[in-house]
C-alpha cells in the first residue's frame, strides 16, 4: 500500500557521549540507520504553527515508517539527506500508534 511512496533513503544520526581518552567525554554524532522516507519541501516563509513551532528558515517534512525503526527522537536526533543535514524539531504522529511519522525539520 505505502510501498512507493518512501522512495527516498535518508540517514538518521544522533549525538552521543564517547569517551575522548582522557577520562572524559566528547559529544559526536553516530550514524544510527538509513531509513526510507518521503521529502515535502516548504517555502521559507511557511511556519509550523498548528505543531507550536515557530521560528524556520528552511522548513522540510519527511515522512517516514515509524514503529519498526526503532529510533529514539529527541532534540540531538538529526537527518541527512544528499549531503545536508535537517534538525529535528517536531515529530507529527499520523496514526496515533507510531507506524507512520511526520518529522518537522530545519535545514541548515
Amino acid at each position: 500500500m505505502f510501498n512507493r511512496r518512501y522512495s527516498r533513503k535518508v540517514e538518521i544520526w544522533q549525538k552521543t557521549e564517547v569517551s575522548d581518552g582522557y577520562g572524559g567525554s566528547v559529544l559526536t554524532s553516530t550514524k544510527i540507520k538509513d531509513v526510507w522516507a518521503e521529502i515535502e519541501t516548504k517555502g521559507a516563509g511557511y511556519k509550523f504553527t498548528q505543531y507550536g513551532l515557530n521560528d524556520f528558515k528552511n522548513p522540510v517534512i519527511f515522512s517516514i515508517r515509524g514503529k519498526q525503526n526503532g529510533i529514539t527522537w529527541n532534540e540531538d536526533t538529526s537527518i541527512k539527506y544528499k549531503g545536508k543535514e535537517y534538525i529535528v524539531k517536531g515529530i507529527q504522529n499520523i496514526d496515533l500508534e507510531g507506524y507512520f511519522l511526520e518529522i518537522l525539520t530545519e535545514g541548515q
